[in-house]
């Protein structure tokens, strides 16, 4: 594997991820009905841990329901 090809993948896998943050914001911000400090708390998480946010808000959300 060449290095070209390496960024190539690491380029997919950032990008797919922040794919799935903007999706699971726009979920959060439409599709459940928790309260604003829930959400808030949330979009925080979200963003500031841009790999395991997205895990766990569908982990913790699957559970929930």
């Amino acid at each position: 594997m060449d290095f070209g090809s390496f960024n190539l993948i690491i380029l997919i896998v950032v990008v797919l991820n922040y794919l799935l943050v903007v999706y699971s914001l726009f979920h959060l911000i439409f599709k459940t009905d928790y309260t604003l400090w829930d959400r808030l708390l949330w979009m925080v998480l979200l963003w500031v841990l841009p790999v395991l946010g997205p895990i766990g808000y569908w982990f913790y959300w699957k559970r929930g329901t």
